[in-house]
């Protein structure tokens, strides 16, 4: 037989195990925790060109409804990327409100305002703070230089707007002289 270069001659096998679980973990991300309940889309019945509108022309169900838990998002995992069931967000139309503060109407009042207590853990900041010294002592320190003008001829007064070319030429020929 001949042998290639770089090919493996046989077959590697290696870590099955993990990937099974993780396989196996993400295929569970797509079931509910438990049972959900069901969206019901109800259609309207068309009348327009519908003969015998008196009579209900579909057939009433016979098998019951199964009564659900109501919907907590704490206790059960909803994989769907859309609606989840109604109850969880009727029963809890109360808290939203009271906590987006939507119990007065909009109006000039105290009440309309919520304005939080200063005593509250809002308006006070707590630093725990332990002295200790400073291992680098010139981590802090600001050096002082002697001032430096690279412009020795001033040929620009203004931040912005300057022209250098023109203060140049109607500056002095040479610098003056350093006593």
């Amino acid at each position: 037989m001949n042998k290639m270069y770089g090919v493996v001659n046989g077959l590697y096998l290696c870590n099955h195990n993990r990937v099974d679980e993780i396989n196996s973990r993400m295929s569970d991300r797509n079931v509910p925790s438990s049972s959900l309940q069901p969206q019901y889309s109800i259609r309207p019945t068309s009348t327009k060109y519908g003969y015998m509108q008196v009579l209900d022309q579909y057939k009433k169900p016979n098998i019951p409804l199964n009564n659900y838990k109501t919907y907590s998002t704490e206790s059960v995992f909803n994989p769907g990327s859309a609606q989840a069931p109604w109850n969880g967000f009727a029963n809890n139309v109360n808290t939203e409100s009271q906590l987006r503060n939507q119990f007065f109407a909009l109006q000039r009042c105290e009440q309309s305002n919520f304005v939080p207590s200063s005593d509250s853990d809002l308006f006070k900041t707590t630093v725990d703070y332990k002295p200790i010294k400073q291992s680098h002592p010139l981590l802090f320190n600001t050096p002082e230089f002697s001032p430096h003008n690279p412009d020795k001829l001033n040929s620009s007064e203004n931040i912005f707007n300057n022209s250098v070319r023109q203060s140049v030429l109607d500056g002095p020929v040479c610098l003056p002289e350093k006593k």
